[in-house]
């Protein structure tokens, strides 16, 4: 069943249709907020409040951009306010190794994995350095895998703007990289 099905379903009372929508999207929205709150008790607050809010909105959802990026963009209006309200400097992130284990596929050999979790962890540490509107960028375009359009519609910005900035997020991603092997 599909999102909007189930939003159909959810607006005529189904509770199973509640339970297999936030399953659907919980464990994906969780990793974005703590990548951008770098606290996991924060984290679980602002999941609570975005899934509050799209309960409360959900009859006005239009349908004119899909579901998972009308939620994800309530998700990031809700950190925006969580560091307005909270104006500390944002920590570095870490994002757990498992949370893109999860999000790639199992179909492949046990050498291909461990080498692949060498290479995550290099990127994720490189990626920390980053300023965080990078690190939201590649985010968005790369492990939840976003559309350009997409992306612009949940950070606010032109599709050209998003690919400007993804095209300085991935040179300095680059650069870090690079610096790390040439000091090796």
């Amino acid at each position: 069943m599909n999102d909007h099905d189930l939003i159909r379903e959810i607006l005529s009372g189904d509770e199973e249709a509640v339970n297999e929508l936030h399953n659907r999207y919980v464990d994906r929205l969780f990793h974005y907020i703590y990548i951008q709150t770098n606290s996991y008790h924060d984290s679980e607050e602002l999941l609570q409040d975005v899934f509050f809010k799209a309960a409360r909105q959900l009859e006005r959802f239009e349908g004119r951009s899909s579901f998972k990026t009308w939620l994800f963009k309530i998700a990031r209006n809700m950190v925006i306010d969580y560091y307005r309200k909270k104006p500390a400097k944002r920590n570095s992130i870490t994002m757990e190794t498992d949370t893109l284990t999860a999000l790639a596929g199992e179909n492949e050999s046990a050498e291909t994995t461990v080498i692949r979790h060498l290479h995550i962890n290099e990127v994720l540490k490189k990626m920390d350095k980053l300023p965080a509107h990078y690190q939201t960028v590649l985010h968005l375009r790369f492990v939840e895998d976003f559309s350009i359009k997409e992306t612009a519609d949940i950070i606010g910005k032109s599709s050209l703007a998003v690919k400007s900035m993804q095209r300085r997020a991935r040179l300095a991603l680059a650069e870090e990289i690079s610096l790390e092997v040439s000091s090796r």
